[in-house]
């Protein structure tokens, strides 16, 4: 039994390979890799091209004498070696003993199988979510949400402690925005309105007049500067710009007003209406957090002062007296502009107010415990998977913590040179291991059909209607399924768990880096590669599980003592080299930071499965194979429901 067959497997080729009398040299630049097709064997080595340069010999000649050196009796899952091509050495298995390997690996593993036995643990920071308090989520919110949240839960099940943290920029012209709607100009609320989507309909109407200034101010000077003309309208028009200038120069001063009793915390009670109502949406999609981080709180700490007193001990940090940046403190990044200049980045303005990468540099200091913390931490909210949900407080307790080892935030692929500058900042400052321990993971964009949603303009699809319309759909689907059969509160929780599973599914199947084109009809499908597929192929197995020992009355014991050797179909041993790849998916996954790997696997898994289902006979197979094979299903469908417990794709056991 092993918690990671594939690495044992490897392990024994190599191990065959050294005792071949391949040299340490070549190993480390051959590769092992799974052939494309069955028939070549469960790995295949480049060894032997490595090797050809130094013996002046034919690939093929090399891998044939390689192979001829092999003992099956010195192995436990080789079962033979054999050239293959131009020189490539593929790799048989033992099937009986990769088989018990294999299941019995996964068995032993429980929930942790596919966190391989040499992990080591680390501690990380993950920062995703981090949605301005002024509005609903609209659907890339929710793409950020849930690759965050699918990333946290690849990384904890890969070994490392992991705290999710979710920064509330409740001090921004955004909230301040949203606070004068709801403050100066407030409306009805409708019928059963999120408080977060009320609040966001009177941001929008703020948001819109004071962008309007621009285009009004070039309209009047058009007026202003016309021949004068005998009819009224113009002036009427003019006088009608002046008045709304007037209108827009009075609420920007009092959003500056907002903003500055936010900074004191005047309106936190709306603040954290609106976030909380942001926060049942995370819920709803099985997205949660550690910490809350404010802003507030970290201005009202002095941060920026303490992190500013430690970059100023820096060399590349300077006042220049002349020039560009005359006045400005800056730090010198060490890279070049487009002119070919030496680029500083300014951390505090010539009239004395901190820029966004200033307080931003700042804020990766604290985080990486580079300044001292003079925040406190009380409890926020009990969420509903029973954890506590922080938040930090100036008037708070202290929370002991340890530095953390890496930190990523998972930020929209736009801000990719404002993370890089945080880092080439930190680097220049004298923080070059904490630089590199920065991982922005970039993400693409969600974009509708006619370009990018603007929250800011209304044009944002939210995400809570994708999933009360993918919880409509699908329960339209199971109502249709089960004629009555079913009460209608059961068939309501299922709908739940395939909408909420398909929204997800949807956010994570494709590279993280890829843009999104949205469209509703594409969430609620059920066809393909979707997570209704996967889920489908789990409910079956329960049912065949279920009609094992229910209808059919056979024992647990019977299947638990199964004879794994009968186990000797094509499909059986897809679907278990399938289940022993899970560990190494989930290893690359957190390598690479590519969640979509684990999408790929389980759905690739759930596929394998409808295969082997098709051609294999299971509760009508003779009464051993029976039980091996039940035994196969119960195993697969506890990988699978590892797979979908990372991706948050909701189990259910009926449709």
């Amino acid at each position: 039994m092993s918690a990671d067959p594939l690495a044992d497997l490897d392990a024994e080729f190599l191990t065959f390979l050294r005792r071949a009398g391949v040299p340490e040299s070549a190993l480390e630049s051959a590769q092992l890799s799974t052939p494309p097709q069955r028939e070549f064997g469960a790995r295949s080595s480049n060894v032997a091209f490595a090797l050809a340069r130094e013996r002046r010999t034919s690939p093929r000649a090399i891998a044939q004498e390689l192979a001829e050196t092999f003992h099956p009796d010195e192995y436990r899952l080789l079962g033979r070696i054999e050239p293959a091509g131009a020189g490539f050495l593929n790799a048989f298995l033992n099937d009986a003993a990769f088989t018990q390997d294999v299941i019995g690996g996964v068995q032993a593993a429980g929930a942790h199988y596919g966190r391989r036995p040499d992990a080591v643990a680390r501690r990380v920071v993950i920062e995703h979510t981090s949605v301005n308090p002024n509005k609903e989520w609209h659907i890339g919110h929710a793409r950020n949400a849930v690759l965050g949240d699918v990333l946290v839960r690849t990384l904890r099940l890969a070994g490392d402690e992991v705290e999710v943290q979710n920064y509330i920029d409740d001090t921004g012209l955004q909230a301040a925005m949203s606070i004068v709607g709801l403050v100066d100009f407030p409306e009805p609320e409708q019928p059963d309105e999120k408080f977060d989507h009320y609040a966001g309909r009177l941001y929008v109407k703020i948001a819109g007049e004071l962008g309007s200034e621009k285009t009004l101010k070039e309209r009047l000077a058009e007026l202003e500067h016309a021949p004068a003309l005998s009819s009224s309208e113009p002036v009427n028009e003019a006088d009608s710009l002046r008045a709304r200038l007037e209108n827009i120069a009075r609420l920007q001063k009092r959003a500056v007003q907002v903003m500055h009793g936010l900074e004191s915390g005047e309106y936190q009670h709306l603040v954290r209406q609106i976030l909380d109502a942001q926060l049942l949406t995370a819920y709803r999609l099985g997205v949660f957090y550690n910490l809350l981080a404010w802003e507030s709180d970290l201005v009202e700490s002095h941060l920026f002062g303490d992190a500013i007193q430690r970059l100023e001990q820096s060399p590349s940090v300077t006042r220049p007296a002349e020039g560009r940046y005359a006045g400005a403190l800056v730090i010198w990044t060490g890279q070049q502009s487009e002119e070919g200049e030496p680029r500083a980045e300014v951390l505090i303005r010539s009239n004395g107010l901190p820029t966004y990468v200033g307080k931003d540099i700042a804020y990766h200091m604290w985080k990486f415990h580079l300044v001292p913390n003079r925040l406190g931490y009380v409890p926020y909210a009990e969420e509903p998977n029973g954890e506590t949900l922080w938040s930090t407080s100036v008037h708070g307790e202290p929370r002991p913590s340890l530095a953390p080892q890496l930190i990523i935030n998972i930020i929209a692929a736009h801000q990719s040179q404002a993370q890089a500058t945080v880092k080439d900042a930190l680097r220049a400052a004298g923080f070059a291991e904490a630089a590199g321990d920065l991982v922005h993971l970039a993400y693409g964009l969600v974009k509708g059909e006619f370009g990018h949603f603007s929250g800011r303009a209304g044009t944002a699809v939210s995400a809570d209607s994708v999933i009360d319309e993918a919880v409509r759909v699908a329960y339209d689907r199971v109502r249709e399924r089960q004629s009555g059969e079913m009460a209608d509160v059961e068939m309501r929780a299922i709908a739940e768990a395939v909408g909420v599973g398909a929204v997800r599914y949807f956010m994570v199947q494709y590279n993280p880096q890829r843009e999104i084109t949205f469209n509703v009809a594409d969430v609620v499908s059920y066809d393909g590669n979707t997570a209704l597929y996967i889920q489908y192929a789990l409910v079956r197995m329960h049912a065949i599980l279920r009609r094992a020992t229910g209808e059919r009355g056979i024992p647990q014991e019977e299947i638990a003592a199964a004879n794994l050797c009968l186990l000797q179909h094509e499909q059986e041993r897809r679907l278990i080299y399938h289940l022993a790849l899970y560990p190494s998916a989930v290893a690359d996954a957190a390598r690479t930071l590519s969640v979509n790997l684990i999408a790929e696997y389980a759905f690739d898994l759930a596929t394998i499965f409808s295969q082997f289902y098709r051609d294999c006979s299971v509760l009508d197979a003779a009464p051993e194979l029976r039980a091996a094979r039940l035994q196969l299903v119960a195993t697969v469908r506890d990988v699978l429901a590892n797979a979908c417990s990372i991706l948050g794709v909701p189990v259910i056991e009926r449709l």
